[in-house]
């Protein structure tokens, strides 16, 4: 099928963007000329400090920065929203079992080191949709955008069974870390309560990732605030109860969150997919001959491990401080939950800014447009960083107040607000390496994040953390003065890692691992970076739908053959 060219305007929108990739070979032609090309794929260079112009002839004019600022703010407030409302579903629970005491806020906590964690092994595979849809939605590659979500709802689903299998032994791992006995019979009833939302959780992260990476941000947004007033409902009546209904007091907290994560997934697919129709261009329905050819599967575990192993290493390393907290006390303890709810809060309002960076850079990407993808580094992260700050400020300036709603118990409300100063220095480095981060993300370079992850939370970090905080008997002050460490080695990393990168490189990459063709070039210098998860190129395969109601993106015109 073929789709006329556009003529570029110089009049750009900023939800209109106009690209050409020019085909070089079509599906049927000889296998040499792939050959060909994806050796020189392989071998060319991932890092390259003195890359060409970006811009090549023919290409349209690049939006001017408030064009692109003004397009990444209208996306962010509403991916704000979105997931700061799905973090406030654990934050609900904790901010009301902080008014039951201080035992029942620790054993929460306690629990949510491993939850939390082991379902980094499943959110890995799901996150992953982001970045693989929204390279093939930037080729106009629709039918393969649908077969992306297939993929990760097949391997989350039979990744769940283990991890809720997990959660009923919850008890015999935080042994390890403390000996409070109470404590650890509160957490193992908790984390049984939390068995239900494992699935549920995974199913709308994808399904929200794949609505998002086409841009369409407006249902995620309002499921997240229909689910918060949910969760604040259910957990006032399952815990204190309801007239003459009794309350469950500590047990109502995981199984009013439980609800509200059943809720998220049924309503998104309810109002987003039945009612208004948005996956009707992507989505063809279920197809396993499609989703299971081996190429497919190869591109999208490779990500998906990679993504995972990154996810979780920079999850598990703040479980681990959380569980070095347990070893000070319950009060340190509870006073560490608070803030790590906060620090979940907070990151829901900058991630307004990475994901939309990550959403356009890989429909540039996909597109074949660097010099864009390049441009929407540079103003999300500008109006991220700004954002991050503010965020940070705030939280200090309105501290008091802001403790008072988790707690009142004048011990642990006074550990949280000696510990705010270091613990906003933490939040604001977090917030620019997590949105610089997901550019990278957008390139499908996860061995280059799973290293800086690495370096920065385990060689630093946690060392420093334990350090200060266990052996100098700093407590919960040495503990975020790792943190600090941590992250201020991950954003020199990510800013030396995107100061280097060949973006040119990274859009070849990203046309071919949506299965479409790019012009071939001769290959530059051997590449000194990992390529453990680097996908293989891919052949052309194109299938153009009719829009059904959603924003008007438009990422370029792609000549294919029909699959």
């Amino acid at each position: 099928m073929t789709v006329p060219n556009e003529q570029a305007t110089s009049h750009w929108r900023a939800a209109d963007v106009v690209v050409q990739i020019e085909p070089q070979f079509k599906r049927d032609e000889d296998s040499g000329a792939v050959r060909i090309l994806k050796a020189a794929n392989e071998r060319t260079s991932l890092l390259e400090a003195s890359s060409p112009p970006l811009k090549e002839e023919g290409e349209p004019p690049l939006p001017t920065l408030s064009e692109e600022s003004y397009a990444i703010w209208n996306m962010g407030w509403l991916v704000s929203v979105t997931t700061f409302c799905r973090i406030s579903l654990s934050t609900i629970s904790t901010a009301y079992l902080g008014h039951l005491g201080s035992k029942e806020l620790a054993a929460s906590a306690l629990a949510s080191v491993w939850t939390n964690g082991v379902q980094m092994l499943i959110f890995g595979f799901a996150i992953s949709v982001c970045t693989l849809c929204g390279q093939a939605y930037g080729a106009k590659n629709y039918a393969l955008v649908g077969v992306w979500l297939q993929l990760a709802l097949i391997f989350i689903t039979l990744l769940s069974i283990p991890v809720m299998i997990s959660f009923f032994y919850v008890d015999i791992v935080l042994r390890l870390v403390t000996n409070d006995l109470e404590v650890l019979m509160l957490a193992d009833r908790y984390a049984r309560y939390l068995v239900p939302t494992v699935l549920p959780q995974a199913i709308y992260c994808a399904l929200r990732q794949y609505l998002q990476s086409q841009e369409i941000m407006t249902p995620p947004a309002i499921i997240g605030v229909a689910s918060v007033c949910v969760a604040l409902v259910t957990n006032y009546v399952f815990i204190y109860g309801c007239g003459p209904i009794p309350g469950l007091g500590f047990i109502g907290a995981p199984i009013a969150q439980s609800v509200s994560s059943i809720f998220q997934p049924v309503a998104l697919v309810a109002y987003g997919f039945w009612y208004k129709g948005y996956h009707k261009k992507t989505w063809a329905g279920f197809d396993l001959a499609a989703c299971m050819q081996w190429d497919r599967v190869r591109t999208f575990v490779s990500l998906a491990v990679g993504m995972t192993v990154n996810q979780a290493l920079d999850e598990w390393v703040y479980n681990v401080i959380s569980a070095l907290a347990g070893s000070l006390g319950s009060v340190q303890l509870a006073a560490n939950s608070v803030l790590f709810s906060l620090w979940g809060l907070i990151f829901g309002i900058y991630w307004g800014f990475g994901l939309p960076m990550q959403v356009r850079s890989a429909n540039f990407l996909g597109a074949n447009r660097p010099a864009a993808a390049k441009q929407t580094l540079y103003v999300s992260t500008l109006l991220g960083g700004l954002t991050t700050f503010i965020c940070a400020l705030l939280t200090y300036l309105f501290r008091k107040s802001i403790i008072g709603c988790f707690t009142k118990d004048p011990v642990v409300a006074e550990g949280i607000n000696s510990t705010m100063p270091i613990f906003c220095v933490a939040v604001f480095l977090c917030g620019v390496h997590i949105i610089m981060s997901a550019v990278v993300e957008a390139m499908s370079l996860a061995a280059i994040l799973v290293g800086i992850t690495t370096v920065g939370s385990w060689v630093t970090m946690l060392p420093i953390a334990y350090l200060l905080g266990l052996v100098w008997k700093w407590g919960l002050h040495g503990l975020w003065w790792g943190a600090v460490y941590g992250e201020i080695v991950k954003v020199v990393l990510m800013v030396v890692t995107l100061w280097r990168i060949d973006w040119r490189e990274m859009a070849r990459r990203a046309v071919l691992q949506s299965e479409c063709s790019v012009p071939a070039e001769p290959p530059s210098t051997p590449t000194p970076l990992p390529t453990l998860f680097s996908a293989a190129s891919q052949r052309v395969h194109h299938r153009s739908r009719e829009d059904t109601g959603r924003r008007r993106i438009s990422y370029g015109t792609t000549t294919s053959p029909i699959a």
